[in-house]
């Protein structure tokens, strides 16, 4: 992309916009992260009490699963958009009403009624960050990158539709392939069964 060529400017033109919806395709664990907000100076104009500055690299909360491994209401709860596990909320303290906006100063805001001053219940949230070390990508996504890098320039570069239509196909193929090497960064107990069962199936007979 630093090549002074019409298709290294090509790239250079779609590689940000690409390369952050990518990122926002899937819960990706090498950018999901976890921080509290303080509570800002500023305040919404009417709607909600309080406003909360967003970090600078947020991309979106984390998203809820159609259904959990398991549905033990000890670890898993529906929360209106999904099921979500009890220690992985996308904002915590759960069951106050939020929206992201623009204010005034041109930065997103976490709008909510929750007051922040309770020092023991901060708010906090857990989230997909941009991310600006390309050392942390991991392999599948990596692949899945260059496939919708493909899928972006073809066109322009090959004017060819059934390339389109290829690498269009290599993306989807390369997101589910993804996926599994995503989820294998992540142990619970409750979504693997208990030890008791794993050993039971181990030993017995």
């Amino acid at each position: 992309m630093t090549e002074n060529t019409v298709n290294g400017q090509r790239a250079l033109v779609v590689w940000d916009p690409v390369f952050q919806e990518v990122l926002s395709e899937r819960d990706w664990r090498f950018a999901k992260f976890r921080t509290t907000l303080p509570q800002s100076a500023s305040s919404p104009l009417y709607g909600y009490k309080y406003a909360y500055a967003l970090p600078a690299d947020f991309l979106r909360f984390i998203r809820p699963r159609r259904k959990p491994p398991i549905q033990n209401p000890a670890y898993w709860a529906w929360y209106g958009d999904g099921w979500y596990h009890k220690h992985d909320l996308p904002v915590s303290p759960f069951g106050f009403p939020y929206v992201v906006e623009t204010l005034a100063d041109a930065n997103k805001y976490l709008l909510t009624d929750y007051d922040n001053s309770d020092l023991n219940k901060p708010l906090s949230i857990t989230y997909i960050r941009l991310i600006s070390d390309l050392t942390q990508l991991m392999p599948g996504f990596v692949n899945c990158l260059a496939w919708r890098l493909a899928q972006e320039l073809s066109i322009a570069i090959t004017e060819d539709l059934k390339k389109w239509q290829g690498a269009e196909a290599a993306y989807k193929e390369a997101l589910n392939s993804a996926e599994a090497q995503n989820e294998c960064l992540d142990f619970s107990f409750d979504e693997e069964g208990s030890q008791s069962w794993i050993s039971a199936g181990r030993f017995a007979g």
